[in-house]
């Protein structure tokens, strides 16, 4: 099983964290939109009214996965993307229970969404 999660899950970026692609409405800072794509380190972030983010601002970042709580953490905003529409967020702090939070959402999206693909 883990052999068939790391095929899902894309390699191949040069990030400590790997990242599975997954679409879950968020906030930062109070601006809505949704992860691109989420790791156990960051995510990237796509705002939906074109709101903007400053590299190096600190952000409350909010991930509200359906039919769950919330998930809160502290984070930074890291860059943009090349055509500057996702923003690279880093997570600045994961404790425990968040931890386990991010590895069964990550877990679930990678399996749950290649699964129904095929």
């Amino acid at each position: 099983m883990f052999s068939r999660l790391m095929r899902i899950i894309k390699g191949g970026d040069r990030r400590k964290e790997r990242r599975v692609p997954i679409r879950v409405p968020a906030t930062m800072n109070g601006f809505a939109g949704r992860v691109t794509d989420l790791s156990l380190g960051g995510c990237g972030f796509y705002t939906n009214e074109g709101d903007v983010l400053e590299v190096g601002e600190t952000v409350a970042a909010q991930l509200m996965p359906p039919h769950e709580e919330p998930v809160e953490i502290p984070a930074l905003v890291v860059g943009q993307d090349d055509e500057g529409m996702v923003y690279c967020i880093a997570f600045t702090r994961v404790d425990p229970m968040v931890f386990d939070r991010l590895q069964d959402l990550i877990v679930h999206q990678a399996l749950g969404g290649h699964e129904q693909a095929g």
